[in-house]
């Protein structure tokens, strides 16, 4: 009977990966096995798994291979193959001794391959000797490489809190980095890849989410990122989005459990922008608002999802098409889901919908605009947003402030977890409160200009309606999306009565209300302003209005009934 040998290869780190370290392994592993008439297992491989940090035994293939020693599933007198004993293990010599002896108890001769020493259970005492030396001197080598590394990374991070370029190595891909002779210093400088942020941010702020992105730029064959990378993944454009190095701020962290953890203050303009705030938090905000729904598909169907509703039981509408014709039609995803909805079980189309609202969308618009942007009410309501989102913003970074200072002053483990997350919490909400101050700061600077510079969306909408007969197929997706967001800002909500067969829009804060039938014609007009505010007010409030939403519609209310009596 044949006997197996197992030949384990380890290289801790990626650096290591790119010479001849696993070939040679391997190699010596072959020759000794056909040297001495063993049938050979190559599988036993961890790549990337530190020795000194025990990751090869409690995620690695080492490990697997040890419990399969421990349950008896490796026969007796099998022979594991290393390069030599370090391979085994760099832990603490108590602990990587522990090992090696339960290997050798269960009957496994272990063969470092560097000396041809064989260790196998019954040998004399000496063996164990030179094993537990072996051991030792590894894990002091691994002890000593630790610290040396630990200690330039914390002199590097100070360097970093105290705003000095430094090299770092997990840079991201459209900033380069030239060291500066003679110094410690770098210099930063944005590259080819900087236009494909751009790109990123300009598309996510006219709506197209994550998937959508990675999709158009894959089919305009948009180089990636890293030189090794051949496509584009909705993880990787997500977290482009939500990195404040795209406008130039650095944040330091340690690596606390695995975890990293924010050390001090984010670093404004510590690299060159490659878009501006007003952009940047502007998608943040957007995507904080997003509703979780699915694919949109290649065209961009569905322009009113987030602000379409059931009459029957508000639930949410999705698409269905049909399989006779090429018409889409909206469903309650209640009924469709789970059955709850009391409304019919019939469809209502969307395509002439679509084409009604779309006509009638100027309407839409002039009435969304009597009560918004164009008084200087709105624009001292815009101001006093400011003044409150700057004091929420001073209160969280106070708040973040203490939480750091108790982190550092705790010792045990979980409760610098539980002060590791709230951190991560405060960052988050002061990033929605800076998302807020930038638009209302964004939107008093439109006030403004708006004498020479408003855009009216109502042209906009026109301009893009044009697109969608001629252009391509990622150009019509792209002008889909504008619309369905422009749209958004100004029609409140979209109620579908199933059993009546109409729809709904309610504009201005539900204080102007279209309705349409089921061939897109619109049927009624409704002037909300002939009924009180305390009316619409219930309505809002049934449908989860915050209380900027209903301050915004009591004021266009008011304006719209000023306007009605001239």
């Amino acid at each position: 009977m044949t006997i197996r040998a197992y030949s384990y290869i380890r290289i801790s780190s990626k650096e290591q990966r790119k010479g001849r370290g696993e070939e040679r392994q391997l190699e010596a592993a072959q020759a000794y096995a056909a040297k001495h008439g063993l049938e050979l297992d190559d599988s036993l491989r961890d790549l990337g798994k530190s020795g000194f940090h025990g990751d090869h035994i409690k995620s690695g293939a080492l490990g697997r291979f040890l419990e399969l020693v421990a349950a008896g599933e490796i026969a007796v007198g099998s022979y594991l193959l290393v390069e030599n004993l370090d391979r085994l293990s760099r832990q603490t010599p108590i602990d990587a001794q522990a090992q090696f002896i339960a290997l050798l108890q269960a009957g496994i001769r272990i063969v470092t391959l560097t000396d041809g020493q064989i260790y196998e259970r019954g040998r004399d005492f000496t063996q164990m000797i030179i094993s537990l030396t072996i051991m030792s001197r590894g894990h002091e080598e691994s002890a000593r490489k630790s610290y040396n590394s630990k200690k330039n990374h914390d002199a590097n991070r100070r360097d970093m809190l105290a705003g000095k370029p430094r090299f770092q190595s997990g840079c991201v891909g459209w900033i380069d980095q030239t060291r500066i002779e003679g110094s410690k210093d770098v210099k930063f400088t944005l590259n080819e890849h900087a236009r494909t942020v751009q790109r990123i941010f300009e598309l996510a702020d006219q709506g197209v989410g994550p998937l959508s992105i990675a999709r158009l730029l894959n089919e305009a064959n948009t180089p990636t990122l890293k030189a090794t990378g051949t496509k584009w993944w909705e993880n990787t454009v997500s977290r482009i989005l939500k990195n404040e190095t795209a406008i130039g701020t650095l944040q330091v962290h340690d690596t606390v459990d695995g975890k990293l953890v924010p050390l001090g203050e984010p670093i404004k303009g510590y690299y060159p922008a490659a878009v501006s705030e007003e952009l940047f938090w502007r998608v943040q905000r957007n995507k904080a608002k997003a509703a979780k729904t699915g694919r949109k598909g290649a065209k961009y169907a569905n322009l009113f999802q987030t602000i379409t509703r059931c009459t029957h039981c508000g639930g949410g509408l999705g698409l269905v098409r049909s399989t006779k014709n090429h018409y889409q039609y909206y469903r309650c995803k209640r009924r469709y889901e789970d059955k709850t909805c009391t409304g019919p079980s019939v469809l209502f189309p969307y395509d002439k919908l679509e084409n009604g609202i779309l006509n009638h969308v100027t309407d839409f618009y002039l009435d969304s605009q009597l009560g918004h942007n164009r008084s200087s009410s709105s624009r001292d309501a815009l101001v006093q947003q400011t003044e409150t989102a700057k004091a929420e913003i001073a209160e969280l970074e106070k708040r973040r402030k203490n939480a750091m200072r108790m982190s550092e002053l705790v010792d045990d483990e979980e409760t610098q977890a539980e002060y590791s997350a709230r951190l991560r919490e405060l960052r988050q909400e002061t990033e929605q409160q800076k998302a807020r101050l930038n638009e209302a700061e964004s939107a008093i600077k439109a006030i403004d200009d708006q004498t020479d510079k408003l855009l009216n969306v109502s042209d906009m909408i026109a301009a893009e309606r044009k697109l969608w007969t001629n252009g391509n197929a990622d150009e019509i997706f792209v002008s889909r999306a504008k619309v369905s967001q422009a749209i958004r800002r100004f029609v409140s909500q979209i109620q579908v009565d199933f059993e009546q067969q109409n729809a709904t829009v309610y504009v201005a804060g539900y204080t102007r209300i279209y309705m349409f039938n089921r061939d897109g014609e619109l049927t009624t007009t409704v002037n909300g302003t002939a009924m009180p505010f305390s009316m619409i007010e219930e309505v809002l409030k049934a449908d989860n209005a915050d209380d900027t939403v209903i301050a915004t519609a009591k004021e266009a209310h008011a304006k719209l009934q000023a306007a009605s009596r001239h």
